[in-house]
């Protein structure tokens, strides 16, 4: 197998980091993976998501047909994923190469490896192919938008585009050789409480407060982590509208995760059993609202996609391990949509930080699997 040619693999990526592209507001990236997919042959469309979750762009996918012999272009296509968008602070980032191989920012943005690393390591391996004449299955790509906002691009678009049944993504936040053999469903919640308004000095008694009703809830529910596979957490209250009135209503916001689907579901019935309980008892309503984000997955030793993984990396010599998530990807939503996808390590650490890095041996290593995947 031919060298993955590292210096203009390094060299797109720092330019990728140049281009500012932070949830929502990826079309400085978009046109510029259209732009670059366009001239690799790849068939690139865009579809018609940007509207309806308020981004500026929608969702990129494409085909780089089959090349060899009828093997070849018989064979099942595979799907590649990477999300554009970056999290905040995502602009002006400035990355630097340091003598050891780590790539950095100047610690006052992120680095955007996350998820800008896959970006780079797949334009380098189509790059490789189309030159060198390789062969390989038709070959399917998906460049999301809004990922790290809950998977909420990827959750607009119609999949039915896609005739992969398997699907990599590298998204995984570890070494090299890392896959996620589960990540959690993600519910968000919020509950209102209404009460009374009334003069806190002058007619106490006539008020009803919606925040102690609200109060009295949050501290009878559990919260951290709850178990094993299981957290919930309550991250905003807001209430009242003065220190003379009693509130009238609270709005409390939050998040659970658990690897156990029913149990999320239980947890978040079970909170809510808890707020109009206490809002009974005093004599106020309350409304509850949930919003599933992501449906928990697990990864069977038997998968398709891990075999496929497990037998690229073997013969690079690559040791893979299985890593337990309680983050969320694009994948959620392929395994939900019966696509057998697979988040692996896609050369990066820290992410969500501003002491993000990935290295150039990793870069390389993560470039090296992919063409393995691609060709094999």
């Amino acid at each position: 197998m031919s060298e993955i040619n590292q210096e203009r693999l390094i060299d797109r990526f720092m330019e990728l980091t140049r281009i500012d592209s932070p949830s929502f507001r990826e079309r400085d990236m978009a046109d510029y993976l259209k732009r670059e997919l366009e001239r690799l042959a790849v068939v690139i469309h865009e579809d018609d998501s940007a509207a309806r979750i308020g981004g500026n762009s929608g969702n990129l996918y494409g085909v780089l047909p089959a090349k060899g012999g009828r093997d070849r272009k018989e064979a099942a296509p595979l799907l590649f994923l990477a999300h554009m968008d970056t999290v905040e602070p995502a602009c002006e980032r400035k990355a630097t190469l340091y003598d050891d191989g780590k790539i950095m920012s100047d610690g006052t943005t992120v680095l955007g490896a996350d998820d800008q690393a896959a970006i780079a390591v797949l334009l380098e391996v189509i790059q490789e192919l189309q030159e060198e004449g390789a062969e390989h299955p038709e070959l399917e790509f998906l460049f999301s938008a809004a990922e790290e906002a809950y998977t909420v691009g990827l959750s607009a678009m119609d999949l039915s585009v896609f005739k992969a049944k398997e699907a990599f993504a590298l998204d995984l936040s570890d070494k090299t050789g890392g896959y996620s053999i589960q990540e959690p469903t993600l519910l968000s919640f919020t509950v209102q409480v209404h009460g009374v308004a009334a003069h806190a000095g002058f007619e106490p008694e006539r008020g009803i407060s919606a925040l102690t009703a609200a109060a009295r809830a949050i501290t009878r529910i559990p919260q951290g982590r709850i178990n094993d596979h299981s957290t919930f957490n309550i991250g905003i209250v807001e209430a009242g509208t003065g220190t003379n009135i009693i509130p009238e209503l609270a709005v409390v916001r939050g998040e659970l995760r658990s690897t156990d689907h029913e149990e999320a579901l239980r947890m978040y019935e079970d909170a809510v059993a808890v707020f109009r309980e206490e809002a009974e008892k005093m004599g106020a309503t309350m409304t509850a609202e949930k919003t599933l984000h992501l449906h928990a997955y697990h990864v069977d030793e038997d998968d398709p996609a891990l075999k496929r993984y497990k037998h690229a990396a073997e013969k690079l010599g690559i040791e893979t391990f299985p890593v337990a998530t309680f983050g969320g990807s694009d994948v959620n939503v392929m395994r939900r949509n019966g696509i057998a996808g697979l988040c692996i390590s896609g050369a990066m650490h820290k992410v969500h930080t501003t002491e993000e890095y990935t290295t150039v041996q990793e870069l390389t290593e993560a470039a090296q699997i992919v063409r393995e995947l691609m060709t094999e």
